[in-house]
Order: C-alpha cells, then sequence, then structure tokens
C-alpha cells in the first residue's frame, strides 16, 4: 500500500497477505484488530481467506483499507530499515508506548476495582491480568534492551561479544516464548471485556480503560509482529 503505486482494487487486496498489507503499512494492524482479523498468527493467509475465517465484513474491511490510502503520512516500508535504525524504531515506538501506556492501565483497573469491583464480577479478574500483563511486559522489554537487541546489533555490527546464551536463537526463542504469553493473556482480557466494549452503564475510567485495553492490543500486535516476522530472520540470516 506504498502511496508511489497506483491504489490497489478490491481484488488485488483481497489477494494480499495480511501480512504483507501490514509490514507494508503498519495502520492496517489496527484495522484489522477492529473487524477482528489476526495479523500475527494469521498473517500467511490472503486477506480474503482472513475474512472468511474470522467472520469479518468483507466491504467494511475493503473500505477502511482503501482508505488509508488516500490518507496522510504514514509507517511503511519496515522490512526495509536497516537493523540498527529497526532496532532503535522499536524501542522509541513501541517499548515507549508500553512504558508509557501499562501504568494507566493498572491505575484504571484499580479504581474500577474500588468502585465497581463488588458489583460487577468481571472487574477484579480484570484487573489481576492486566496487571500479570504488566509484569509480564516490564522485564521482558529491559531483557530484550539490555541483552538481545545489544547481541542483535553486535552481529549487525561484525563484533565479537561475550554473552551467556551461546547461538542468537536462544533469546529469540525466549522472546518468542513471552510474546506468545502476552496475546494468551490478552485473550483472557478480551473475553473478560468483551472484545473491549464497555457495558451502556459503564463510568467515565471503565470506558477509558476499555478504549486504551484495544489501543494496547492493536499496538502489542504490531510490536510482536513486527519483531517475529520481520527483526528474528533478519538477525537469524545473520548466522547464516
Amino acid at each position: 500500500m506504498s502511496q508511489s503505486k497506483a491504489p490497489h482494487s478490491k481484488e488485488s487486496l483481497l489477494a494480499s497477505r495480511v501480512g504483507e498489507l501490514v509490514a507494508n503499512d503498519f495502520r492496517t494492524a489496527h484495522l484489522f484488530s477492529q473487524h477482528g482479523i489476526d495479523f500475527c498468527c494469521g498473517g500467511g493467509i490472503s486477506l480474503e481467506r482472513a475474512i472468511k475465517r474470522f467472520d469479518a465484513d468483507e466491504t467494511s474491511v475493503i473500505d477502511a483499507l482503501m482508505a488509508l490510502e488516500t490518507q496522510g503520512e504514514k509507517l511503511q516500508g519496515l522490512e526495509q530499515l536497516p537493523l540498527p535504525d529497526l532496532l532503535n524504531y522499536i524501542e522509541s515506538t513501541h517499548h515507549t508506548f508500553v512504558r508509557e501506556k501499562a501504568p494507566l492501565l493498572v491505575e484504571y483497573s484499580q479504581k474500577m476495582v474500588r468502585a465497581h469491583g463488588e458489583n460487577h464480577a468481571e472487574i477484579k479478574p480484570l484487573a489481576g491480568w492486566i496487571h500479570a500483563l504488566v509484569e509480564d511486559l516490564m522485564p521482558h522489554l529491559m531483557k530484550e534492551e539490555r541483552i538481545l537487541f545489544p547481541a542483535i546489533l553486535g552481529l549487525h555490527n561484525q563484533v565479537e561479544m561475550q554473552n551467556c546464551f551461546g547461538h542468537i536463537g536462544n533469546p529469540i526463542n525466549a522472546m518468542q516464548y513471552e510474546h506468545d504469553d502476552a496475546l494468551q493473556i490478552f485473550e483472557k482480557i478480551s473475553e473478560l471485556t468483551n472484545g473491549f466494549v464497555p457495558p451502556a452503564h459503564a463510568c467515565t475510567t471503565w470506558r477509558v480503560c476499555y478504549a486504551t485495553l484495544a489501543e494496547f492490543e492493536a499496538d502489542l500486535k504490531q510490536h510482536i509482529y513486527l519483531e517475529n516476522n520481520i527483526l528474528f530472520p533478519k538477525a537469524l540470516a545473520l548466522t547464516a
């Protein structure tokens, strides 16, 4: 979906792989999340198959994708970034997002427990899963920034580095396992929140919490897709 190319037709969009669309324009990740299309694990199938698999509305998805082509500047071609720039992008964009939004989610959920926890059975478990998510993600970011990313940068720069993990594939596998854990936690959160849709009687904090969770999930899926499908294969290719 590059601006330098002719606009996509409906047919070309339906034939494109979901992961390819996301890699070329990361705004599509949020769009797919809104329509219930999994672009992390389902990125290898065509958009047409994904729409059928996840029971999405084809007209709404296609119209939204085409609308993106008429909008302003977008992130595109991240797969073409040199490794140092890609690492910087992940830290400055996605890691920063997590550090900014995670404390807010904890704060909102604790307020909801105090105000509504006794009368709404889903609130306390929701606060527990949010806490678990944050407890998982914070050390995960540190391990990437202090161990994995410097090791990848060292490989790129052909600098011999001392490490305790052996082959670069070992910490990559560990990070992918933790990615899966985070996505599983979000599945629980999505179930408890009815897909981040607040009830009609929800207070402002409740509504803001659910909206922030939806935003957080979309960013997290972009984050994980970028690492699993672009960064890590680039890093492993350096050892081939």
